[in-house]
């Protein structure tokens, strides 16, 4: 269980924008500083998703937190692709001349 978790945090936030924060914060401030406030506010959004999570549990299902997952992810995929095409669009009106 504790392999679990660690590893579900350690890569979810590997690359995150709240890592490259914490490492521009780093390059100002008190290394040991940064590290505890780091760990405490990691500590802090665990819990309140822990907790949270164990009541939203007894008050819906899991079946529909899984159906969620999937309209979400579907969606993820739509609004990536779009944005892919968008950056192809953009790049190729940037290469082409006008005549």
């Amino acid at each position: 269980l504790i392999l679990q978790a660690f590893s579900i945090t350690f890569f979810g936030e590997w690359g995150d924008n709240s890592q490259l924060a914490t490492i521009g914060l780093a390059t100002d401030e008190n290394p040991f500083g940064v590290i505890l406030g780091g760990v405490l506010g990691q500590a802090l959004c665990t819990t309140v998703a822990v907790f949270g999570g164990k009541s939203l549990a007894s008050q819906i299902s899991e079946k529909m937190v899984n159906m969620d997952m999937d309209v979400f992810t579907i969606l993820m995929h739509v609004a990536l692709s779009v944005g892919v095409l968008f950056i192809v669009f953009g790049i190729q009106s940037f290469l082409s001349t006008v005549e």
